[in-house]
C-alpha cells in the first residue's frame, strides 16, 4: 500500500480552509488546488480525507446542520411558556450563526443563488426543520391557549425574521444578535406592535 506520508493529519485544516473558501466564493469558484495550498496539503491527502471537493462541501454542511439541530432541540426542551421557548431557540439560532457564520453563509449562498454545479443538498428540507420545530412549539402554545393563531403561520413569520436578522448580520455585522433582541423580536411577533387597531384617524 502506498504510504501517504507525515501530511496526512491535515485533516483539521483542510476543513477549516475549504470552509472558509466555500463561504467567500462559492463552491464553483473554489478549486481543489486552491484547497490544498491554502492547507498545505497534496490532492492525495484531501482525497484520503474527504474523498473529493463535493464530498468535503457535503461534509461540512451536513456536520454543520446536525450541530445546529441539536443546538435548536436542547433550546426547545424543558419546560416554560411558548414565548420563554421561542426565545430559547431563537438565541440559540442567533448564537450558532456567530460562532458558525461561515457554514451559515454557505447554505444562504446556495439556498438563495444556487450555483450549476452545487452539489445536491436538499436546502428546501434543511429549512423545514427548523420551522416544523417552531411550529411544534406554537402548537403547543395553541394547545396551552398561550396564542390563538395558525401555529404554522406564526412559526413562518418568526423564522422570517430570524432569517432576515441572520443575513443582515452576516453582510454588514450588524445588529448585534444578542439574546435582548431575540426577545424583543419574540414579544413583538406575540404580542404585536401595541398600537391602535382602528383604521380611523
Amino acid at each position: 500500500m502506498e504510504q501517504l506520508g507525515p501530511h496526512v493529519g491535515g485533516r483539521e485544516t483542510i476543513h477549516a480552509v475549504a470552509m472558509t473558501l466555500f463561504a467567500e466564493k462559492g463552491f464553483a469558484a473554489t478549486t481543489t488546488r486552491e484547497i490544498c495550498e491554502k492547507a498545505r496539503v497534496t490532492k492525495p491527502v484531501l482525497y484520503y480525507h474527504f474523498g473529493n471537493k463535493e464530498q468535503l462541501y457535503k461534509g461540512i454542511v451536513f456536520d454543520a446542520f446536525h450541530e445546529y439541530l441539536k443546538e435548536l432541540d436542547r433550546a426547545a426542551s424543558g419546560d416554560g411558556s411558548c414565548e420563554e421557548k421561542f426565545a430559547r431557540v431563537t438565541v440559540a439560532i442567533f448564537r450558532f450563526c456567530m460562532h458558525h457564520p461561515e457554514p451559515t453563509r454557505m447554505v444562504f449562498r446556495m439556498a438563495l443563488a444556487p450555483e450549476k454545479e452545487s452539489p445536491a443538498i436538499d436546502y428546501v428540507e434543511m429549512a423545514e426543520a427548523d420551522e416544523r420545530l417552531m411550529s411544534r412549539i406554537a402548537q403547543e402554545g395553541l394547545s396551552a391557549g398561550e396564542i390563538a393563531c395558525e401555529p404554522v403561520d406564526l412559526a413562518n413569520a418568526l423564522i422570517g425574521v430570524i432569517r432576515f436578522y441572520l443575513m443582515s448580520f452576516l453582510v454588514t455585522g450588524q445588529p448585534a444578535l444578542t439574546a435582548d433582541l431575540a426577545s424583543r423580536v419574540v414579544r413583538l411577533m406575540l404580542q404585536g406592535a401595541g398600537g391602535p387597531t382602528s383604521t380611523n384617524r
